[in-house]
């Protein structure tokens, strides 16, 4: 399953999916299905999951638009990212050996999967690129060669992520209490989540890929305040909520939180006082396992 011999890769034998969820951003979605269109080695299968079970013409009219150039199928499925991720795949099966899950406004280059296809090869199980936008690379990779900790696990973005389909399968797939739009207060961490829980199973490996770039939307910047500290809350919840579902030490969960209240020192093009103030107080509640304050607004809360 991949390329061996250093020549160009065989789409025969590198059979990549792409699992993709949307919330209805039709004109960012028609750009990816676009890049993915004009890839020098084509996904064998694109799905979609949305979220509205009446009919939908906007969609059935951007998946015709492509029929001539890319297998696409769609699925409805419950709201939140994880569960569309999860159905998308489901409906991708054994068709492909690798799942790819971008967001419905990443945005790639045409080499893109075909230079990620050369990493698609025994025995690794994993490969994370760099996800960047506007404001710079998004997470810092270990440098090439790394093994997956506890630690490094947060520099993989799940929307510049290859695992391959049988170890993703494994592992259960995507936690759907946490992610975006899940009906829970942790709405981040599903990423590093699975791949701890992947990395429990005997052969896995990762490849870290700094010098292949999947631009993404800006995570905040686009927003108007108030979005932006509520997200960066919900987002908080979810980091916090990982550190405690996987037994982080005392030390690294109070870094942290350290971490997240010097961000407008580390990050200032980024974070303004009112941003990190929400983060701090996110991780926090997510390290205890519990919300300050009621919360009922965990489904707006979208990439």
């Amino acid at each position: 399953m991949g390329q061996t011999d250093g020549g160009p890769p065989d789409q025969d034998r590198v059979r990549i999916g792409v699992a993709v969820t949307t919330v209805g951003r039709w004109g960012p979605l028609r750009e990816l299905l676009g890049d993915l269109a004009a890839q020098t080695l084509r996904p064998s299968a694109v799905a979609i999951a949305h979220h509205d079970e009446a009919d939908n013409p906007e969609l059935d009219e951007l998946v015709a638009s492509f029929s001539g150039s890319l297998d696409i199928r769609t699925v409805v499925s419950p709201r939140g990212i994880s569960n569309g991720r999860n159905a998308a795949a489901a409906a991708l099966s054994d068709d492909v050996d690798w799942l790819w899950f971008p967001n419905d406004t990443t945005r790639i280059e045409p080499d893109t999967l075909t230079r990620l296809s050369q990493h698609c090869v025994a025995p690794t199980t994993a490969v994370a690129a760099q996800l960047v936008d506007t404001e710079g690379p998004r997470n810092p990779l270990p440098p090439p060669g790394s093994t997956l900790t506890r630690r490094n696990v947060w520099g993989a973005m799940e929307p510049a992520t290859l695992f391959e389909r049988i170890a993703f399968e494994a592992a259960g797939g995507w936690n759907t209490t946490l992610g975006s739009g899940a009906d829970t207060p942790w709405q981040s961490g599903e990423g590093p989540d699975l791949l701890l829980r992947m990395a429990e199973h005997d052969g896995f490996a990762i490849t870290w890929v700094p010098d292949i770039a999947i631009r993404a939307q800006t995570e905040f910047a686009h927003l108007p305040p108030h979005e932006r500290r509520r997200k960066q809350r919900g987002y908080g919840r979810g980091h916090g909520y990982v550190l405690r579902l996987w037994h982080y030490p005392l030390w690294y969960k109070a870094a942290n939180l350290v971490a997240a209240a010097l961000m407008p020192l580390r990050k200032p093009e980024k974070f303004g006082p009112g941003e990190a103030f929400a983060l701090l107080v996110g991780r926090t509640e997510g390290v205890l396992g519990r919300p300050f304050t009621r919360t009922t607004d965990h489904r707006a809360i979208l990439r």
